[in-house]
């Protein structure tokens, strides 16, 4: 029951494109404190870039896993010789 929220949540912000957004508004505000030098606005923002990197390299991660080609090993290896 609560894989299947996080997997709805996950897909939700899949759709409305959320990681970006929280990149952009968390380096605003970086810069916004580094401008400003507001130590506290710098570490608050830091925050939804973090978040928003995790999402993009579980996504990244995903997209690998789906395009893994399962290797034959069969036909990899010759055929054991047969012994008359």
């Amino acid at each position: 029951m609560i894989k299947d929220k996080i997997i709805e949540y996950y897909k939700l912000l899949k759709v409305k494109r959320i990681d970006t957004l929280l990149i952009q508004i968390g380096i605003l505000g970086v810069i916004i404190g580094l401008f400003f030098d507001v130590l506290i606005i710098n570490q608050i923002f830091v925050w939804p870039i973090l978040f928003g990197v995790c999402i993009k390299l579980y996504d990244f991660t995903e997209k690998i896993e789906r395009n893994i080609v399962p290797y034959d090993f069969n036909k990899l290896l010759p055929p054991p010789k047969k012994n008359k």
